[in-house]
């Protein structure tokens, strides 16, 4: 797109953008199509024109392969702007053009009514995965618990209930120190022992 197109965009209200987007994960042809994937699926809305872009070569770093993909975007609207970055959540997102918003006051009631929106689907799922991860952690508490009263069928030492359970003697001592509080085990001979 000319200069000169560009600029009668953004005199109709376009806003030019400079977006990244970033993607991560196994194995790198994946992370390649995918990427490639999301950014063609964005550009079938023709509130987004798509300039100068560029998809940068996965490179494999800690097992992982990463790529990304830049490009200036003429965005149709304000509205259409917060759904690019509430929605679509690129990387990073930079304003080139208009330098100056003369908003309505609607306009910024839309983009707080979305702000919140996003804060609070982001508060709710995170209350959901704080609940799912406390279950996870009584329900495994429970397990490694058993494990250890099944483990002591005949006195053991905490090497011996570790080779038997599958957990480090470290991580298994504060759950054993439980079980003698409870008094459901004791701790005779260098081994412990079911009561």
């Amino acid at each position: 797109m000319k200069e000169k197109e560009i600029k009668e965009h953004i005199e109709k209200g376009y806003i030019l953008c400079r977006v990244i987007f970033e993607m991560v994960g196994n194995p790198k042809e994946h992370v390649e199509t995918t990427l490639k994937k999301y950014i063609s699926a964005i550009k079938e809305d023709p509130s987004y024109i798509f300039m100068n872009e560029y998809f940068a070569p996965a490179e494999e770093k800690d097992g992982l392969w990463s790529t990304f993909f830049e490009s200036e975007v003429l965005v149709l609207n304000f509205e259409k702007l917060n759904i690019l970055c509430f929605n679509l959540t690129p990387a990073s997102i930079e304003i080139i053009e208009p330098e100056d918003f003369k908003l309505k006051n609607k306009d910024l009631t839309y983009w707080y009514n979305d702000l919140l929106s996003k804060l609070h689907e982001i508060s709710i799922s995170l209350k959901n995965q704080n609940s799912e991860n406390t279950l996870l952690k009584v329900n495994l508490g429970r397990a490694i618990r058993n494990s250890i009263i099944l483990a002591l069928n005949e006195p053991r030492t905490i090497e011996e209930i570790s080779a038997k359970v599958g957990i480090d003697k470290e991580q298994l001592q504060p759950f054993i120190e439980s079980l003698k509080k409870e008094k459901v085990l004791v701790f005779e001979e260098n081994k412990y022992i079911k009561v």
